[in-house]
């Protein structure tokens, strides 16, 4: 009884320190073009209207196709996004949108801008050991040759960073936490 009481006592802690272990960076080496990526990511978006920090994973196939998905703490989808041509629906847990003008909306970021930005398409300049892209309307900041392995959209109202945890860019190697994404 007295151990198993210690046990229970101790478990908590236990589960809360294997909570905090991190792993070493990886080493991500980032090819001068491409059109396919696949990753598993964590998620930070520090907006006016909403912060979250969390798991997802994605995939995004240069012009037009993007799947991605956020996990709750529980590794419950909590967003998805689904675009590929003209069909776009975008889920959370209590609604499902098929306006991608409602993305803009929510985000300040374009779902072609998004594609564009993940396979580095476009006009980059480098600065002070990173990678800039200047849009019209957001800012798009690259730390790929670091230990970061980050992408962060700096719009008016806020951040929203990626890191990338794994990444393939072969459609032959999927990293697959879900395979419910389109191609």
């Amino acid at each position: 009884m007295r151990k198993s009481v210690i046990l229970l006592t101790l478990l908590p802690f236990l589960l809360l320190a294997c909570s905090h272990i991190r792993t070493r960076p990886v080493s991500i080496s980032w090819p001068a073009s491409f059109d396919y990526i696949e990753a598993l990511c964590e998620i930070d978006i520090m907006l006016k209207t909403r912060q979250y920090t969390g798991d997802m994973s994605l995939r995004a196939l240069y012009p037009d196709r993007l799947f991605l998905e956020v996990y709750g703490p529980f590794g419950n989808t909590i967003l998805s996004v689904d675009r590929s041509g003209e069909h776009f629906v975008m889920k959370t847990d209590d609604e499902e949108i098929t306006d991608e003008n409602e993305f803009y909306r929510l985000f300040r970021i374009r779902i072609g801008g998004i594609i564009e930005d993940l396979t580095l398409k476009g006009s980059l300049e480098s600065k002070d050991g990173y990678l800039l892209k200047e849009r019209s309307d957001y800012n798009v900041y690259y730390y790929l040759n670091d230990s970061e392995n980050r992408i962060c959209w700096k719009v008016p109202e806020g951040d929203l960073c990626i890191k990338f945890l794994e990444v393939s860019f072969s459609r032959e190697r999927s990293l697959g936490k879900s395979d419910s994404g389109r191609e």
